[in-house]
């Protein structure tokens, strides 16, 4: 399985963001962490096949913009094979 980890900027923190990004996966049925950083921005590891992340983003994006979030940048640190997570969960420091 296809693990992409990605480093959300913008207005993230405080408004529900990573609590968005749980229930649009979950809606997809994908599997991973969300996290705040330190910095201010987001991470999230993401289980799935490239159509089904490219789904998830564009989902992500949809859902910010009803809310108080605001996505500036989306980066991908990483991609690599590995074993996909049992569920979707919200990581705390």
């Amino acid at each position: 399985m296809l693990t992409t980890t990605y480093r959300i900027n913008g207005r993230v923190q405080g408004v529900g963001f990573r609590f968005t990004t749980m229930m649009v996966a979950k809606q997809l049925h994908l599997t991973g962490t969300v996290k705040n950083e330190s910095d201010g921005s987001v991470t999230i590891v993401l289980n799935a096949d490239a159509s089904k992340r490219d789904e998830f983003i564009t989902a992500l994006k949809e859902e910010t913009r009803r809310g108080f979030a605001q996505m500036s940048t989306i980066d991908i640190l990483s991609e690599e094979e590995q074993s996909p997570f049992d569920d979707f969960r919200v990581v705390y420091r």
